[in-house]
């Protein structure tokens, strides 16, 4: 019996699914897009749900063309373009649509923060930017406008969080993607900020688990073993930043690696070491976060 990897992407505008040998060829595929939903101007949204039955889609087409068993799978790992928003209840229902990261509503949060917390403060724990709308800024535009379905928010999040969830039960989130939840995220310390949360109202019971990428989340449950193909027990991990995933599938691994990555999305990373380039001005007009290999001590700029 030999031994196989899937993993799952979920970009802007559509989702993949690969499995791989343990050499990294590749023997199953399948992609499908889904619909961006623009309600009102500055809102992009995608439906939450979708992202659950494009899974279900992609992963029997990719065992089908792999032409292997659902058991010789020896581990699961999902990936997906951030920032994003999935607000699910204590049932793991979605409560309203899934922001993605083009969405652009939440100006008055990003003007409310600026004047009332302020840019430093943020800068000085996140090393990032909060008009690139990092979901904490997105949950309290959901406070401020929605506060009775705010007050169901059993946990708030990423795209592939919330896949992780339908697979493991278990809310979670790696510390790479955990940067794009912004604003009271301590990028140095790993963790989301205890004082900031307070001083902006977020209570810290939302917010996912967080862990390295190759942590595990927890075997795949029956219920979804049996909606996935797939066989119950199968290890899944933490997940990771899309860019991150595409970095290490190109050979990106090392200080000093660069890749451009073309997408809905067009980016540019370079893996660096040294953390003071995150607060410097140059590091402070990219997107700083934890990188997939050596994440402890080792970051992604785009």
């Amino acid at each position: 019996m030999a031994d196989y990897l899937l993993g799952l992407d979920y970009g802007t505008g559509g989702a993949k699914a690969c499995i791989i040998n343990a050499e990294g060829q590749v023997l199953g595929f399948g992609f499908s897009e889904y619909p961006f939903i623009h309600e009102k101007p500055g809102w992009s949204e995608h439906e939450p749900m979708g992202y659950w039955h494009v899974a279900c889609q992609l992963i029997r087409e990719a065992l089908a063309q792999a032409h292997i068993n659902p058991d010789e799978i020896r581990g699961i790992s999902v990936s997906s373009a951030l920032p994003s928003l999935v607000m699910v209840d204590e049932h793991h229902q979605p409560i309203h649509r899934a922001y993605n990261l083009m969405d652009r509503r939440a100006t008055r949060e990003v003007e409310w923060l600026k004047e009332h917390i302020g840019e430093e403060r943020i800068k000085r724990l996140t090393a990032n930017r909060i008009e690139d709308h990092p979901s904490i800024v997105n949950l309290l535009w959901e406070k401020n406008n929605r506060p009775d379905s705010f007050r169901r928010i059993w946990k708030a999040l990423t795209i592939d969080g919330f896949i992780t969830l339908r697979m493991t039960g278990r809310a979670v989130c790696n510390y790479g993607g955990a940067a794009f939840y912004g604003v009271a995220y301590d990028i140095l310390n790993e963790r989301f900020d205890a004082q900031m949360l307070a001083d902006i109202g977020i209570d810290p019971a939302i917010l996912p688990e967080l862990g390295r990428c190759e942590d595990i989340a927890g075997p795949l449950t029956a219920e979804a073993a049996e909606a996935l193909g797939l066989v119950p027990g199968t290890p899944v991990t933490f997940g990771q930043v899309d860019f991150n995933a595409s970095c290490v599938a190109a050979g990106v691994i090392a200080e000093g690696d660069i890749m451009s990555n073309l997408g809905t999305v067009g980016n540019f990373g370079v893996v660096f070491k040294n953390p003071d380039f995150m607060f410097s001005p140059e590091g402070l007009s990219m997107i700083n976060l934890a990188f997939t290999v050596n994440s402890a001590d080792t970051y992604m700029t785009i």
